[in-house]
């Protein structure tokens, strides 16, 4: 295959999933957005208990990103029982994790009282994420259908059933928060509820309209849930667990940051700038997790047919549009970092609005690197090299990141800015280490 040709491949299997990516995200986003209007405690409640949550949520995703590259080499070799093979077990690993993270969330939510925040905001954090929590077990059932269909080429409803979620969770959101159209007032909470009850719409569609779907039925019929063998779990464990260690490092990266910004200077204000900028971080993270999952299927699909050549093709390809597309988010952020924060707050809220719009620039430049470290994790992940990526993870997020980022926002008093300096840093030596392995890897003179 052409260069062109990778490119529109690339393209016609990323845009579905960027858009199904972009609308998951865009839950947190608008809940954020509406639930601002409650004031800056109500964001800092919202923003701890999701920073809780969405280590769970990061954790149970990397699992079932082991089901894609599977089944995408299987179908590439025309094994389509090992297709629903990898399916049914996938499907009740999923659903496993889901209901033992529930129980974790719901017994360990009251330790919130001992994170050091300011105690007002803890009380609706708490009763945020207990309802939070419920929504982990629709969401990976809807997670595993959706591997699925990334796995055989077929993303596009996906896509609309996570549009169709996304207009309900808005609704939901200004009817349960603020008590519109006769449904109960619930302020932060109402905002997790309409979450919970979006997801149940969006699993419910899924399971549908795949199971109606010829192409996807013909997979789906060859499902044995009485014949599970403990060799299927053990390879998509060997996958699943490096992959879901990969972005647990980040993503605790992150929520730790948020308690150490939440400990600095201006306490729950720079928690609420550290919110908004990692919720605009992650809106176009997102995007790029649309590209790193077209790198995955792709490159399993060439390194099952052990085309090296095309491999290598079809990883470079999916790097340059996440740079290229990195970098124009970068600029429209640092262009409008002055306005971007009035989205989330008043404009008398002088002090927050300063604080977010300094994160911005930061943020402008730490995603271009995020978007390529992503990416190279997909194109590896595809190859089924995920320990020396996991190593790389682990040393970027938790040696680099956090250190720095403490030091920075506490010893020298720089708040979350200082943070934000952690976390950049710990990006750059990701991206840098990884796209190093991917060129090793599939240069020529290497063994493949």
């Amino acid at each position: 295959m052409t260069i062109k040709e990778h490119f529109k491949a690339n393209s016609k299997l990323a845009i579905p999933v960027l858009i199904t990516q972009l609308g998951q995200v865009s839950v947190n986003f608008i809940d954020i957005i509406i639930i601002a209007g409650l004031g800056e405690k109500a964001v800092a409640s919202a923003s701890l208990a999701t920073s809780v949550f969405i280590v769970f949520l990061v954790f149970l995703l990397g699992f079932s990103f082991s089901m894609s590259p599977l089944i995408s080499s299987s179908v590439a070799r025309g094994n389509n029982e090992r297709v629903g093979r990898i399916f049914t077990h996938g499907f009740t690993m999923n659903v496993l994790l889901a209901l033992i993270s529930i129980a974790i969330l719901e017994i360990g939510s009251p330790l919130l009282y001992y994170t050091k925040q300011d105690p007002s905001v803890i009380p609706d954090a708490i009763r945020f994420l207990n309802i939070s929590a419920y929504s982990l077990l629709p969401l990976m059932i809807f997670q595993s259908y959706r591997q699925f269909s990334e796995g055989i080429s077929m993303t596009i409803l996906v896509t609309i059933a996570t549009i169709i979620s996304n207009i309900t969770n808005i609704i939901l959101n200004f009817g349960l928060i603020y008590g519109k159209w006769g449904l109960p007032n619930m302020g932060v909470e109402g905002s997790a509820m309409a979450t919970l009850i979006a997801r149940i719409l969006m699993m419910l569609i899924i399971i549908t309209v795949l199971h109606i779907n010829k192409k996807s039925a013909f997979y789906l019929n060859m499902i044995q849930w009485k014949s599970l063998k403990a060799v299927y779990y053990r390879k998509l464990i060997s996958i699943g667990l490096p992959s879901s260690l990969q972005s647990l490092f980040e993503i605790c990266s992150f929520a730790i940051s948020a308690f150490i910004a939440g400990a600095g200077i201006n306490k729950y204000l720079d928690t609420s700038a550290h919110s908004v900028t990692t919720n605009l971080a992650s809106m176009t993270f997102q995007i790029c997790m649309g590209f790193g999952i077209a790198a995955t299927v792709r490159v399993a699909g060439f390194y099952g047919l052990k085309n090296r050549i095309d491999l290598r093709k079809a990883g470079l390809t999916n790097l340059y549009l996440v740079i290229a597309f990195m970098t124009f988010a970068g600029i429209i952020f640092v262009t409008f970092r002055n306005y971007i924060p009035l989205i989330y707050f008043k404009k008398e809220q002088v002090e927050v609005i300063k604080l977010a719009s300094h994160l911005i620039i930061i943020a402008a430049i730490f995603q271009i690197f995020d978007g390529i470290q992503v990416v190279m994790l997909g194109a590896l992940r595809g190859m089924r090299d995920v320990k020396i990526p996991t190593i790389i993870c682990f040393i970027a997020y938790i040696i680099i990141a956090i250190p720095i980022g403490y030091y920075l926002c506490i010893e020298k008093k720089m708040g979350a800015f200082g943070m934000w300096i952690g976390l950049c840093l710990g990006l750059i030596f990701a991206s840098i280490l990884l796209l190093l392995r991917f060129n090793t890897l599939t240069r020529k003179n290497s063994d493949f």
